[in-house]
């Protein structure tokens, strides 16, 4: 007897030298699953990204597809053209060879760079696109092929989104890669990063691919010893970091570890950038933070900030002067920090998985 075929989910997702796009695709990957389950569904996920950052995906249950990133192919000698090139073609053929259902692209219908442009799939594929906040909807890197798309999921930022599309939309809650259900407790989180009691101030250094963000990171560490020598800062370095380490400072710790979210409890404040995903999973841990914007073409940080201070989630930095530091340290000593709206990335799944199936449960 032949076994019925699985659903067949292609996800896509630019990144690069960061980490924003592929988290999303990962959490909607896991959503996924968990609604494929709910309804009997068996599934089969590949995920092509660009991320070269392997430490978060590989412990995934994804066939991972990695294609090169545009600071990557120039490195290995690549015009840009060949690599857009070389990339068409690539998930052409893993169209052709994987056959998906659905494919769900991360924020640009077309890549961010046209990669996707032209890239044919059979009639009865279904395709999404999974869009946070931006801050011009009408750019053309955001706007190219989006009539070929059938549905778009809007994932709060972090309240619902504003915005006109040509194309059918589903608003969700905060797309991350935790609920605050999944969180570890204080004691076990600081027991597996091996810190220590004390009241502890994360400084996250974003992914590890922004060298002005860590040297800010590394900045706001010092800081912290110098206006609350009380406190232990931890500064975090994400996955991208492979050749650049902070000088030696006995009172700074320094942790390399490639997810953190789950493990956010075991920190009484945090200095962080106010990339989607950092800001998401420290308002959902409830962890006080002050979120600084770091330049981005597709993502308005400053906007972020605001909003989340203006919602209560957080409180904006704007400068790394001892002063900004210790009013930030002494907010986050008195800061009640509201719950966030759960379920982003499990609404979404089964958002796609309506789109594919009609709605049939």
């Amino acid at each position: 007897m032949t076994e019925a075929r699985p659903l067949r989910v292609l996800l896509v997702a630019n990144d690069g030298f960061s980490t924003g796009h592929v988290v999303r695709a990962t959490a909607i990957a896991r959503g996924l699953a968990r609604a494929a389950e709910r309804r009997g569904i068996a599934l089969a996920r590949v995920l092509a990204t660009t991320s070269e950052a392997h430490a978060l995906v590989g412990r995934e249950a994804l066939a991972i597809v990695t294609l090169p990133a545009p600071v990557a192919a120039r490195r290995a000698g690549l015009s840009d053209a060949e690599r857009r090139q070389l990339v068409r073609t690539a998930l052409g053929g893993v169209i052709d060879g994987f056959g998906p259902d659905l494919i769900a692209v991360d924020t640009f219908p077309s890549g961010p760079h046209g990669e996707l442009a032209g890239v044919k799939t059979d009639r009865h594929t279904r395709r999404a696109l999974i869009r946070r906040s931006v801050p011009d909807a009408t750019a053309d890197a955001l706007t190219a092929g989006l009539g070929d798309y059938d549905l778009a999921i809007l994932a709060g930022d972090p309240e619902p989104l504003i915005v006109e599309l040509p194309i059918a939309v589903r608003h969700v809650p905060p797309i991350t890669s935790i609920e605050a259900s999944c969180l570890a407790d204080r004691a076990t989180a600081r027991r597996l990063l091996g810190l220590p009691d004390g009241r502890l101030i994360l400084v996250a250094a974003g992914g590890g691919g922004d060298l002005v963000g860590m040297e800010r990171a590394r900045v706001i560490a010092e800081a912290v010893v110098r206006v609350a020598p009380e406190l232990t800062p931890v500064l975090a370095v994400g996955p991208l970091a492979r050749d650049w380490s902070p000088r030696p400072e006995p009172k700074i710790r320094t942790l390399r570890t490639a997810a953190l979210a789950s493990l956010l409890a075991a920190f009484d404040g945090a200095f962080a950038p106010a990339g989607y995903n950092t800001a998401h999973e420290l308002a959902k841990a409830r962890v006080p933070a002050a979120l600084s914007a770091q330049p981005r073409p597709f993502d308005d940080q400053a906007a972020r900030a605001a909003r989340f201070e203006k919602a209560g989630f957080a409180r904006a930095l704007t400068t790394t002067s001892d002063d900004a530091v210790a009013e930030a340290i002494a907010w986050m000593a008195t800061a009640r920090i509201p719950e966030l709206e759960a379920g982003g990335a499990d609404r979404a799944a089964e958002a796609l998985l309506d789109l594919v199936t009609g709605g049939r449960r």
